[in-house]
């Protein structure tokens, strides 16, 4: 059951289960875990090191190491976000590793200890901001008129100023809080209808 990195997109009902047999202190489930997600975690860690970095070995075993601690501590809160988790993790212990060699002023192979990675409860929290952000992006497709689609990824999303959103939609700035206003509350409606109350 060996996963690349494209498959730690998904979550099934067995990787659930085994989430729950990890916190619940079953020895088994992390053999199961490191099989199921080794070649994952290698690629991504590949895929976010340096090339040809000799410690790609050392990062893939901090990556499931930290990830075992901290589902054996019943950290992920919702086990639908295991993918999101994995990635997150990936990239805070890599990030670390060259941190680490960049405070040192070195280029070793030491990996990193516990005490240099980031919050351990950060990859939980991006993984569920992660997930949150993509059923924002699915329900703004869906709003029947397209400026408030417009209006509400250029301000919200893209970051743009007001000037800039009102002049590519053709907005008087003097409704664009109005325009803005009625945007959101459609919005607001579509992610109550989706059980999203709280985004």
């Amino acid at each position: 059951m060996q996963l690349n990195a494209q498959a730690i997109g998904q979550v099934s009902v067995d990787h659930v289960a085994l989430v729950a047999r990890i916190a619940a202190g079953d020895p088994s489930a992390e053999t199961e875990f490191v099989l199921a997600f080794q070649a994952g975690v290698r690629a991504l860690v590949r895929r976010h090191a340096r090339p040809a970095d000799p410690i790609i070995d050392d990062l893939v075993q901090d990556v499931l190491h930290t990830l075992i601690t901290r589902l054996r501590d019943n950290a992920l809160h919702d086990a639908a976000t295991l993918p999101a988790y994995v990635r997150s993790t990936v990239v805070f212990v890599v990030t670390a590793e060259y941190r680490k060699r960049g405070r040192r002023g070195e280029n070793d192979s030491n990996p990193p200890s516990p005490d240099d990675l980031p919050d351990p409860d950060q990859p939980d929290r991006h993984a569920r901001r992660e997930q949150l952000r993509g059923s924002v992006h699915r329900v703004l497709a869906e709003l029947s008129v397209e400026r408030d689609r417009e209006v509400l990824r250029r301000y919200y999303l893209k970051e743009e100023d007001r000037d800039t959103v009102c002049t590519a939609l053709a907005i008087d700035p003097d409704h664009f809080h109005r325009v803005l206003h009625r945007a959101r509350t459609r919005m607001k409606e579509l992610l109550l209808e989706r059980g999203i109350a709280n985004a």
